[in-house]
């Protein structure tokens, strides 16, 4: 069995003799992945939940049934790119259990994120994700959009735009072929796009009524 070393100039075994041991019952072992893993699964969860408790629940899930497939792990693979996989795959699943069809309208803005959206004008929808690190409103605006995708669309445009995946990358975690991601990512920025401006000619004549209560009553009073 082939071993490695870790910070501590210890010997540890790699993945494949883990994998091995785990298939034999030794729970161990399995821990030891587990440990290994456990924060990467939950990173990846991270990117596409907020709340704590759903990463943790999706790292629980993702490794449950990593446990389940161990017997279908090909000896020589990357066994981390095999969990990272089924990981996604959990994440996909948890969204289409969460998928919300509902359009949000403008009144389900803060004022903030109002505020910014007036100023996203002529601006692709797709330029939110690289604005996130910027601008907490983008950041909430964006969140709120992508919710309005299906659950597909959700997922290629977080790894692509957000996480930096190629088409080829995404397919492989997916088991998606490169034509179809191309589709599904042509069709995710659309659908933001004609969200974002839907909600654009929504903001602009809220806009001018604010604008409008805001003038002083002796300016009101000389255009009547």
């Amino acid at each position: 069995m082939a071993e490695k070393r870790n910070s501590a100039n210890e010997l540890v075994p790699d993945d494949e003799e883990l994998v091995e041991r785990s298939l034999a019952g030794d729970a161990e072992a399995f821990e030891m992945l587990v440990r290994r893993y456990g924060r990467a699964v939950y990173n990846v969860a991270g990117r596409f939940f907020r709340q704590p408790e759903m990463r943790e629940d999706i790292t629980q899930e993702t490794f449950l049934k990593v446990y389940q497939a161990l017997h279908t792990y090909r000896r020589g693979a990357s066994f981390e790119r095999w969990l990272m996989k089924i990981a996604v795959n959990a994440c996909y699943d948890e969204l289409r259990r969460m998928q919300r069809r509902r359009e949000f309208s403008l009144a389900d803005l803060a004022e903030d994120e109002r505020t910014w959206l007036e100023e996203a004008l002529a601006k692709p929808a797709f330029e939110l994700f690289e604005q996130q690190q910027q601008s907490e409103d983008a950041a909430a605006l964006a969140e709120k959009l992508l919710a309005s995708l299906s659950p597909e669309d959700r997922l290629v445009m977080l790894l692509y735009e957000r996480d930096g995946l190629s088409t080829a990358e995404i397919g492989e975690l997916m088991g998606w072929s490169r034509s179809k991601v191309k589709i599904r990512l042509f069709r995710a920025r659309r659908a933001l796009d004609k969200r974002l401006r839907r909600m654009l000619q929504m903001a602009r004549p809220a806009s001018a009524l604010k604008a409008k209560a805001d003038e002083p009553e002796s300016q009101r009073a000389n255009e009547r």
